[in-house]
């Protein structure tokens, strides 16, 4: 959840796919093949089509709720309330860049537009000929609402235009968590990674074994969290900026990692290595469906990068299909031997290449979101005040403070367990089921209403239901195909199913 800033430009859906198959393709990932294994071939095979389904329909109601939010932003430009000047300039481009469109223009009273020439320049102009003309000729047409998915904006944005104070705490609270479990998750596999490839394990039953004289495996894991922390914990206490060579290497090294596992495992196959066919399918455990579910939604985690990586999309039509080719796009495989050293040291290497460059990007988010987050809950600053750094000693402290409660936490959660299973499992069930299935549903139940209300505003004769927007004319393109309450309310009762069940089997071991 980085700032916006400035454009970053434009990239092909195909592209767009790149970016989001690789969010989804990580840490979490990597832990499918077991947790599908444990589970068996019929349940996990269930499990993981219906998980994908709701997934991406969760997804859906993200592209609906940042189409939404951006028509809500663009009529208080419009209106002029609380919109900034880079907000309003940018609207008037939008409108010399739309006039031959009849479809989508919308109606501008000439007053606002007059106001927002004179915020721009800072001088008393009146408007120009062709701006006369223009709301001449879109004063006679009827208030419409504008949707679309270019305007770049963070799912935090978004919860603060749409849900109450509570509301807003509650989410700042859930995506601290689940970054925290993130970092745990980081902070858990490179140094285990490190270790299995300097001190190979002997055998898949062993807990804990002498790597040298003076060190087993489990002291070794715990001096490469040291170092991983000593390493990488600088990065939290500035500003860190991935580069493109950086995400580059990452995404190539990502795809040949796959890559080579899709090859290994065919060959595998092929020699007819590994169980029976008959084994595979009768071997079943219903019971470990909790914890695949936790790996699968932590697997699935891409709904808090949407509305950035939609954004330069170039053709927006296609968002939904590159949204269901990415939750479709995953493969469940299981390795357990390599016939070549190399490719065992390269695919060892995997997240500790990738996990590596983001580590220190997720403190620079978790760490903001905790300043905001205690801000608003000792509700010190306003929503509308920019409170200033502070210099000197207390800001310095407070500065590396933040820093720290974001740094600590995960490498002592990895200095205690090395199960990166257990960590995927209770952040996926947990935060990741908040982030992925709860907060997408109730963005777009409150963005309906709002909808709804600014709607009837716009047109006060008309009395309408709180769904009839989507109904009339000025229909939201991105809207998603599960239009009806009905799939809302039904992701809210899987999801407190899920999570009582969830809570159940972690109680029981």
């Amino acid at each position: 959840m980085a700032g916006g800033g400035p454009s970053i430009g434009n990239y092909t859906p195909f592209t767009g796919f790149v970016f989001i198959f690789n969010l989804i393709v990580g840490a979490g990932a990597l832990t499918i093949p077991h947790a599908f294994a444990n589970v068996g071939i019929i349940y996990g095979s269930i499990a993981l089509s219906f998980l994908a389904s709701i997934s991406y329909m969760t997804a859906t109601f993200m592209t609906e709720s940042i189409a939404g939010v951006n028509a809500l932003k663009r009529r208080a430009c419009e209106l002029g309330i609380d919109a900034s000047i880079s907000d309003k300039k940018r609207l008037l481009d939008e409108r010399s860049d739309s006039d031959d469109s009849d479809a989508h223009t919308e109606f501008v009273p000439l007053m606002v537009a007059n106001e927002v020439l004179l915020d721009i320049q800072g001088l008393v102009l009146g408007p120009t000929q062709d701006a006369l003309e223009r709301n001449v000729r879109l004063k006679a047409r009827e208030p419409r609402l504008h949707y679309d998915l270019s305007n770049k904006m963070e799912l935090a944005e978004m919860a603060e235009l749409l849900f109450s104070h509570r509301g807003i705490v509650a989410f700042y609270a859930c995506i601290t968590v689940y970054l925290y479990g993130d970092l745990a998750i980081y902070a858990v596999a490179v140094p285990k990674s490190l270790r299995e490839i300097i001190c190979p394990r002997p055998s898949t039953d062993a807990v804990v074994w002498e790597c040298s004289n003076r060190l087993n495996s489990s002291d070794l894991y715990r001096l490469f969290v040291v170092l991983f922390g000593l390493l990488l914990g600088p990065f939290t206490f500035g500003h860190v900026n991935k580069t493109r060579i950086l995400q580059l290497v990452s995404t190539v090294i990502r795809h040949a990692s796959f890559g080579l596992m899709i090859v290994l495992a065919s060959v595998g196959i092929a020699q007819g290595h590994g169980r029976s066919v008959t084994d595979v399918v009768s071997y079943e455990k219903p019971r470990n469906v909790t914890t695949f579910f936790g790996v699968c939604i932590y697997s699935f985690m891409c709904h808090h990068s949407i509305p950035g990586l939609v954004a330069p999309i170039t053709d927006k039509t296609k968002v939904r299909t590159i949204l269901a080719a990415a939750f479709i796009d995953v493969y469940t495989l299981n390795f357990k031997d390599y016939p070549i050293q190399a490719f065992g040291y390269f695919l060892s290497f995997f997240p500790v290449f990738t996990l590596s460059s983001t580590f220190p990007l997720i403190c620079i988010t978790l760490r903001e979101n905790i300043r905001h987050l205690a801000s608003r809950i000792s509700n010190s600053t306003s929503a509308n005040t920019i409170t200033p750094p502070r210099t000197g000693l207390y800001g310095f402290f407070q500065t590396n403070l933040y820093a720290l409660v974001a740094l600590l936490p995960p490498l002592v959660v990895a200095i205690f367990t090395e199960d990166v299973s257990m960590l995927v499992s209770f952040t996926g069930a947990y935060a990741g089921l908040g982030i992925q299935w709860i907060v997408p549903t109730f963005l777009v139940f409150c963005l309906r209403r709002r909808l709804a209300i600014e709607w009837h505003q716009m047109h006060p004769m008309q009395m309408i239901h709180p769904d009839a927007v989507a109904s009339s004319e000025n229909k939201n393109r991105f809207a998603s195909p599960f239009k009806h309450e009905t799939w809302l309310y039904l992701v809210l009762g899987l999801s407190l199913l899920f999570l009582v069940l969830i809570t159940v089997t972690h109680g029981m071991h």
